[in-house]
């Protein structure tokens, strides 16, 4: 079915004589010929983004502000900049049929409509012209004929369109002021007041179909010019219009007498306005017959006190009631309000049309009303509409006695506060509830969980509270985006949802984490099964980007009452319990213990004491050397940090380091290393020492949270440290997690000058094609494959593999943790030049190594 926009566009075609013989005629005359045609359709091809034609429109029709207030926002420019871009699209396409010539016709009239004036759009056109010259000439340059041939082809396409567009704005200008001229003329000829218009003189303009039934003048008795004073010769309606002419001040409530009708004299109340037409002032006379008020008046003074009542709150429903409750008198608002008619709501009871759940609140009410106990009451219910749905509405009500009768009447006010409620329920719900997956928040959680302890004390039950966090999510937001990420997440909210009891609660605790609780359990053994159906339905196929993914979850389960008597302890230690499985590998549920607990508040203490341990001074950096074999002569250091208070060892290192990355103060500690190492590495340069290389340890956290190559640069310059005499070590997991961002920054680094190792190869899972992706300069044999060679088949192999790989690569390799003498044999026989650990010297403060390095050399017997 065509909508009204196409018809408006098919009558403009008609009314302008835009048929075929037109458009044939309209391109005969601008020599638009086959050849042409054949031209454009070549060119069609050629010219792919017409995106930028668009984007330049828009980026210059945007800087002004009469433009820019047309477009509501962002995603109108976007939808608008696609539109244009394919209308310039479809220029080149070579037929122009009678969809082409519509269509144009159709882009002209929307942009008529939106007031977007002609000489903007013939701005677009200009900038598409421009940008086809130098799209053609870019491309035949080389031809110059063939690029007159095309681009006088364009230009001839392009004076079609605007001859269609301009024909159409020019001609829907015209009918839209035809159109508002026939509707003025219908609104004043169906006026139920009356009009006349006079000029300044008082001679009348015009005058509509009421006035001259209210005057009794016949249609053709105004013909001839005629004076206003002529119809109502009164000195009054003159002496007011001629205020309203001198002030503009409007002139409201002239009442004149009407002599000479059958049924008496008549009254006319007229309003006078002035307003110009022509570079003229005139007045409009609105006129209406107020004889019958007149009349009336004595006979409404009966019923004025209900009048005075009743609609003092216009705005609201009215009714009178009967003191049974029957309705005697409605208005209209209240009809609207209920959907029932004013005949239907007069056959029935307000009780009738009261919710059930309401009614005896609301007779009760009443009642006091109704014998005399109180003299008013507001209250909030909900009346039953006629389509059966409940309506929230205020009732204010109060009673009176009719003068004449005496009888009781119930005044009854009736708000509609539908929307109101629907607000506050919404509002509710976004206080309550996750915006992304609709499930409960950490508001209505507790709210949950305490009504469950609450019933479970009652019962003697058990309540289940389970912490559920995804596994590896942070990779599903860094490779396939956070929208991809949202949509796991709301797909996750159904299945935990599909899962469980419809008395259970799962309640998204923020980013990928869930909480559910499970009321009314009879053992562990329940929350344990819960546990596993909600693992197995993680773990169904998700198609989510392109790809297939099997989500996974850890899962900590608290039970109230053996682990915590209120929602806070519980869902604390149900989070311990999934730290516990998270730990484990994932993809697994954990109880509660004990001992959890105990672990976790040594946790916290640790954290608070290395957070406090930076800023005392309380780390520090030892060195372990790293010794050529061939001479004996120490060629590097690798810092190593220690944390120690008067020379005792607070923890080792194995154990505050891992979290210190958990926490993040893995950040500042890594920048105070690299510092301290760098200043070193510059005292022992500047002492005179022999040249070697510092080798410092780099953390994922320091490549993710910060940009580490201009922290580098900044440290670099500090210490004046040589930069080709720095190796930065990093893991191979940092290669996995963040490729991109881990390439950029090391290629950064390596061009500063920096060399770059992985530390403990072969311990991870990256490919040997991370060695030809990233700028790496050397290698370092774990501890672990060295302390089983020469004995251990299956590491002598790796080792050897290891030594030969980096050999064909041109890459340095450095086995860690040497300290036999045949650990050094096998690794020396296989090729290994550079080595370090217990057997060529143990970490030591600086002052240590420093006298060390003044040796020159170690003693690997010793």
């Amino acid at each position: 079915m065509p909508n009204a926009l196409d018809e408006t566009v098919d009558t403009i075609g008609r009314e302008i004589g835009l048929d075929q013989q037109e458009v044939a005629e309209r391109m005969a005359f601008l020599d638009l010929r086959a050849d042409d045609l054949r031209l454009l359709r070549e060119l069609h091809g050629l010219v792919e983004d017409t995106d930028t034609f668009s984007d330049d429109f828009y980026e210059h029709i945007l800087g002004f502000p009469e433009l820019r207030q047309l477009v509501k926002d962002d995603a109108t420019i976007q939808r608008l900049k696609h539109s244009q871009a394919a209308y310039f699209r479809s220029l080149t396409s070579g037929d122009y049929d009678g969809t082409y010539i519509r269509d144009r016709l159709r882009v002209g009239l929307v942009h008529q409509r939106i007031g977007l004036e002609p000489k903007w759009y013939i701005g677009a056109y200009r900038k598409y012209v421009a940008g086809m010259f130098d799209l053609l000439w870019k491309q035949f340059h080389a031809e110059p004929e063939r690029f007159r041939a095309m681009f006088n082809s364009v230009l001839k396409v392009v004076c079609l369109d605007m001859g269609l567009a301009l024909d159409t704005y020019a001609h829907a200008d015209q009918r839209s002021v035809v159109q508002n001229q026939n509707y003025l003329e219908q609104v004043i000829g169906g006026m139920p007041a009356g009009l006349i218009v006079t000029d300044a003189s008082g001679r009348i303009r015009s005058i509509n179909a009421t006035m001259r039934d209210m005057l009794g003048v016949p249609d053709d008795a105004l013909e001839a010019p005629r004076w206003l004073e002529s119809l109502l010769p009164s000195p009054d309606l003159a002496d007011r219009m001629a205020a309203a002419l001198a002030s503009g001040a409007p002139q409201d409530g002239v009442v004149v007498t009407v002599d000479g009708h059958a049924d008496g004299a008549r009254y006319l109340e007229f309003n006078i306005r002035r307003t110009r037409q022509a570079d003229e002032n005139i007045l409009l006379l609105i006129g209406h017959d107020v004889t019958f008020k007149r009349q009336a008046r004595l006979r409404l003074q009966e019923s004025e006190e209900f009048f005075r009542l009743t609609f003092s709150q216009a705005a609201v429903g009215i009714a009178l009631l009967s003191r049974e409750g029957r309705f005697v008198r409605v208005n209209r608002k209240l009809t609207q309000i209920v959907g029932f008619t004013e005949i239907e709501l007069l056959q029935r009871f307000l009780y009738q049309i009261t919710y059930q759940s309401d009614l005896l609140e609301d007779r009760a009410l009443f009642r006091q009303l109704i014998d005399g106990e109180i003299r008013d009451f507001q209250r909030e219910t909900r009346f039953i509409s006629k389509r059966g749905n409940p309506v929230w509405v205020t009732v204010s009500a109060s009673a009176m006695r009719e003068a004449v009768s005496g009888q009781l009447r119930l005044i009854v006010a009736v708000e509609d506060i539908s929307r109101r409620k629907e607000a506050e329920e919404a509002l509710l719900r976004m206080a309550n509830h996750d915006a992304l997956t609709g499930l409960p928040n950490r508001i209505l959680l507790q709210d949950r969980l305490s009504h469950a302890i609450a019933q479970a004390q009652r019962s003697g039950r058990l309540v289940g509270v389970m912490f559920v966090d995804l596994d590896r999510f942070k990779h599903v937001n860094d490779s396939l985006g956070h929208e991809a990420g949202d949509q796991m997440i709301i797909e996750i909210a159904r299945r935990l949802s599909r899962s469980l009891r419809e008395s259970d609660t799962v309640a998204r605790q923020g980013g990928d984490e869930f909480v559910v609780v499970l009321p009314d359990l009879a053992s562990t053994g329940d929350a344990a099964l819960v546990a596993q159906k909600v693992l197995s339905e993680l773990f169904q196929p998700l198609m989510l980007a392109g790809n297939e993914l099997f989500p996974t979850g850890s899962i900590g389960i608290a039970l109230y009452p053996r682990d915590g008597q209120d929602p806070t302890a519980l869902l604390k230690a149900a989070d311990t319990a999934m730290y516990r499985s998270k730990a484990n590998g994932g993809n697994h549920f954990h109880f509660y213990t004990e001992d959890m607990g105990m672990r976790a508040e040594e946790h916290l203490h640790v954290e608070a004491r290395l957070q406090r341990a930076l800023q005392r001074n309380e780390l520090s950096l030892h060195y372990q050397p790293q010794v050529d074999i061939a001479s004996g002569r120490i060629v590097g250091l690798e810092a190593l940090l220690r944390w120690e208070v008067d020379g005792v060892e607070v923890l080792p290192a194995a154990d505050f380091i891992p979290l210190a990355e958990e926490t993040g103060l893995i950040v500042p500690i890594g920048e105070w290393v690299l510092a301290t190492a760098m200043r070193q590495l510059t005292h022992f340069a500047r002492t005179g020492l022999a040249p070697l290389r510092m080798s410092v340890n780099v953390s994922a956290r320091q490549f993710h949270q910060q940009d580490i190559a201009a922290q580098v640069a900044r440290l670099l310059e500090e210490s004046g440290c040589d930069p080709h005499a720095l190796t930065l070590e990093i893991t191979e997991t940092l290669l996995m997690e963040s490729p991109g961002a881990a390439a950029e920054a090391m290629v950064r680094l390596s061009d500063m000058g920096i060399q770059l190792a992985i530390d403990d190869f072969c311990t991870g899972y990256s490919s040997l094609a991370n060695l030809k992706r990233f700028p790496i300069h050397g290698l370092k044999i774990d501890r672990s494959f060295i302390a089983d060679i020469p004995g251990d088949s299956d590491a002598a192999a790796i080792v050897h593999a290891v030594i030969a790989l980096a050999g064909s690569l041109e890459l340095d390799v450095v086995a860690v943790g040497v300290e036999s003498a045949e650990q050094q044999a096998f690794l020396e026989a296989h090729g290994c030049r550079h080595m370090q650990g217990y057997r060529f010297g143990k970490p030591v403060p600086a002052a240590e190594i420093e006298r060390l390095l003044r040796r020159g050399c170690v003693d690997a017997a010793a």
